[in-house]
């Protein structure tokens, strides 16, 4: 399984050390393809693609989605499928499904050194000048993941 790490300076999410993400779809493939990163392609006819692998940061397992509008990659989404999630499923409640999520936040204040700049009950966001990374909970498709994003520059 890859190891993801983060370049928070710059705002990547690496793979084996390889830049993974902000990637334009095209160079997404291309290094995917050359650095052996397994890719599933959910993609449908429309300007919205959907590619995933798979990863681990530290002790925790990731499902990673990348999402891609018009080609250019707009954000990433890593599914823990572990603690409370992983026990209890669907029949998950809201507080266990808080609990794992501030078990990622706990994770990514290691990963970063910091604390959180923002706490709320569903997320826990990490500020950067180039964008975010929060640990989130989602009690709609009972999942705990952390997610990335950038903010746009025209």
């Amino acid at each position: 399984m890859k190891k993801i790490s983060f370049d928070t300076k710059n705002g990547y999410l690496l793979l084996d050390n390889i830049i993974i993400a902000p990637l334009k779809e095209y160079e997404f493939t291309k290094t995917a393809e050359e650095n052996d990163i397994k890719i599933e392609n959910n993609q449908t006819n429309t300007y919205m693609h959907n590619l995933s692998t798979c990863g681990s940061l530290n002790e925790f397992e990731f499902g990673i989605n990348f999402t891609f509008e018009n080609y250019f990659m707009t954000s990433v989404w890593l599914s823990w499928d572990g603690g409370n999630t992983k026990k209890y499923g669907y029949n998950i409640t809201e507080n266990q499904l808080i609990a794992d999520k501030n078990n990622l936040a706990r994770l990514l204040s290691e990963v970063f050194g910091k604390n959180p700049d923002e706490i709320k009950k569903s997320f826990s966001s990490f500020n950067f000048p180039w964008g975010n990374i929060s640990a989130s909970a989602s009690p709609q498709s009972a999942m705990a993941s952390i997610g990335m994003s950038w903010k746009r520059v025209d």
